[in-house]
């Protein structure tokens, strides 16, 4: 299940790209926001600066809440520091599955993985979309999951709209409880290049991603290529 202010900020970037309020309408205040809407006014914060984030409203004083745009301006910016940040990135992107099979792991395979050669995982390729921006989507995906969760969330891999290490937590109480990132710049693959609009070679980031359960055992894998002008990844260092 999606957080509330992340359900609130498609609501709103859904309103907003239907055009009924033209550039420079002014949207209610986040008291008005609040009691429209049901919810808090750290939820409705929350929300707004999701908004915010894409381009689509400025927030000023006296000014008020401002429609800037009608389709996101920039490039998803995604700053990750626990898993509560990636189920928002999840919550404004589409999932698209392109592809689900079984497959054992060879020797290259193995080493991106951090797996024996031969380990069997069910992988699933799919791409994420801006729905704003259907003919660009930001990433190609693989998701690799192991066996011993495979069979149970196989069905619910062109179903289910949330992190799929959601639907192994529901499934199995295995809980994410620490993830592993690594970023690499890379060429797009050919072999999904086209899918994704670019040329094959042309620049792109590639983050690859383990989800350790509670037992510290991998149970998901990910390994996602956004091309360059798509996707800007941001993190805070603070002393």
């Amino acid at each position: 299940m999606q957080p509330r202010y992340a359900e609130l900020a498609q609501q709103l970037i859904d309103e907003i790209s239907t055009g009924k309020l033209g550039i420079g309408a002014a949207l209610p205040g986040e008291i008005e926001l609040s009691v429209q809407y049901g919810v808090s006014r750290s939820t409705v914060r929350s929300a707004l600066q999701m908004v915010q984030d894409l381009g689509l409203i400025s927030r000023r004083k006296r000014a008020g809440i401002r429609i800037e745009a009608l389709k996101p301006q920039r490039p998803f910016e995604q700053s990750i520091s626990n898993v509560e940040d990636l189920v928002q990135f999840a919550a404004v992107t589409e999932r698209h599955i392109q592809s689900i099979d079984e497959i054992e792991s060879d020797d290259v395979l193995s080493a991106q993985l951090r797996c024996d050669a031969g380990h069997r995982w069910l992988r699933a390729a799919m791409l994420r979309v801006d729905p704003a921006k259907p003919d660009a989507p930001i990433c190609w995906t693989d998701v690799y999951l192991d066996h011993s969760v495979a069979s149970g969330i196989r069905r619910q891999l062109r179903k289910s709209t949330g992190l799929i290490c959601e639907a192994v937590e529901e499934k199995y109480g295995r809980v994410v409880s620490e993830l592993q990132q690594e970023i690499r710049a890379v060429g797009v693959p050919e072999r999904f290049a086209q899918a994704l609009g670019v040329a094959a070679d042309s620049h792109a980031l590639e983050i690859t991603r383990h989800y350790l359960d509670q037992n510290g055992e991998v149970f998901e894998v990910t390994v996602s290529v956004f091309p360059a002008d798509r996707f800007t990844y941001a993190l805070n260092l603070k002393r």
